[in-house]
């Protein structure tokens, strides 16, 4: 019991001098590849970025041309819908897309005309872009496969009627030196909670 006290303690320690790290160098501690920063002097990622941006434009045209809207009750279940979506439209490009289903980050690799593989991860969002509310997670580097750039596109949306959302815009955001803060925490799930042997009481 003394060894689970101390782990414990020592966890919690821990986690409180893991904050505002760069998230290229969590991601070198969790996976066995290199990060490479966009570099806007290096003509490669340079078509990179131009083949990201026209195609979220021209995404973001055809949304508006064609009045489309994103149905969901919540915020992730419309990021995920854009996400579909926008896949097919940079199959339009120069750039091969392939979505990662699983849950966690990322979620599309990309592999353009020489064969570098990018990781991109989109994120709908809505209201305040100064919150300090958690939008970000990061819990392991299973999906990654290879050496990359890691990108994000951040959609602009709104809420019209019901669950209809609309999409306003776009931001690409380059995460290498992006600031990461982990949160120690202690966790359960239901069929742990409501298992048999902890239940004491319930309706007939």
């Amino acid at each position: 019991m003394a060894e689970i006290h101390d782990l414990i303690k020592e966890g919690i320690k821990i986690s409180k001098k893991i904050k505002n790290i760069p998230f290229s160098d969590l991601l070198r501690a969790t996976t066995a590849f290199e990060v490479y920063p966009i570099d806007l002097k290096e003509t490669k990622d340079v078509e990179l970025l131009n083949e990201l941006t026209s195609s979220a434009k021209n995404f973001l045209k055809s949304i508006e041309r064609t009045h489309t809207r994103f149905e969901g009750k919540r915020i992730n279940e419309v990021g995920r819908r854009i996400e579909e979506v926008f896949v097919e439209e940079l199959k339009k490009s120069k750039l091969t897309p392939l979505q990662l289903t699983s849950s966690g980050y990322p979620d599309i690799k990309i592999v353009d005309s020489y064969g570098r593989v990018t990781y991109l991860e989109s994120k709908a969002i809505s209201g305040d872009w100064d919150s300090s509310f958690r939008s970000f997670y990061y819990t392991s580097g299973k999906k990654i496969d290879s050496a990359a750039r890691h990108i994000l596109i951040a959609w602009d949306i709104s809420n019209e009627t019901g669950n209809y959302w609309k999409l306003n815009g776009w931001k690409l955001v380059e995460l290498y030196n992006l600031s990461i803060t982990t949160k120690f925490e202690f966790q359960s799930n239901n069929q742990k909670i409501y298992d048999p042997k902890l239940v004491i009481a319930k309706s007939s």
